[in-house]
């Protein structure tokens, strides 16, 4: 079952650059294969620094980087990984200085199971971007905007990905409270999805046409 992200999508940006840098700050396979959502967000603030090193870093090898590859993989194999990496690391400062989004990270997205992957990313765009609809507070309203940013981000690297047009055409219907056509069969357990999920965060009408937007170049 996918879940949704804990906590607030505006969580206030997080500072990982305090953390060591090294593969001997890496978690294990096992610790992110099996711990739960919360352990994952420490997990999290340990891979990030070695996903966007400081200038005076050591870049890393490819052996450094083959090891993070395999640590990033294991921690999506589950929702709880997927979910706590991505609590963390789309409101890093670090990921919301960068455009392009690191090779390793790209890498273990395109090679998660997209059945478990693609919900949790489109989460990560409509969850900021529905606080950014209704925020009156210009600092938080700006720090949802970089975060729903940066879900774009993850989701393009899975965009032309038939679970993201997929999905993405559901979002899209059920914030314009569409009627599925004849050739959209298929897609209605996953509209039935998504109604649920705006349902339970009682998203309202500007919400939906924000939303609608923010997802639109991925139909």
């Amino acid at each position: 079952t996918v879940r949704s992200l804990a906590g607030s999508p505006t969580r206030n940006c997080i500072d990982t650059g305090s953390q060591s840098h090294g593969l001997a700050a890496l978690p294990t396979a096992e610790d992110v294969s099996t711990d739960d959502f919360m352990k994952q967000l420490g997990h999290a603030s340990q891979i990030i620094p070695l996903l966007h090193p400081h200038t005076s870093d050591k870049e890393m090898n490819e052996e450094e980087s083959a090891s993070l590859l395999e640590i990033l993989s294991r921690q999506f194999s589950h929702s709880d990984g997927i979910r706590g990496f991505f609590a963390v690391y789309l409101t890093s400062p670090e990921s919301q200085t960068v455009d392009e989004v690191p090779n390793v990270l790209a890498n273990a997205v395109r090679g998660a199971d997209t059945k478990i992957m693609v919900p949790l990313a489109c989460m990560n765009v409509i969850m900021p971007t529905a606080m950014q609809s209704i925020h009156q507070d210009a600092e938080l309203k700006e720090c949802a905007s970089k975060t729903a940013s940066n879900g774009k981000k993850i989701l393009r690297i899975l965009k032309g990905n038939d679970e993201v047009i997929n999905n993405c055409k559901a979002i899209s219907r059920v914030c314009e409270d569409a009627e599925k056509g004849p050739e959209e069969e298929g897609t209605d357990n996953l509209t039935e999805y998504w109604e649920k999920f705006f349902v339970n965060y009682k998203y309202e009408e500007q919400q939906k046409k924000d939303i609608a937007l923010a997802v639109s170049e991925f139909c």
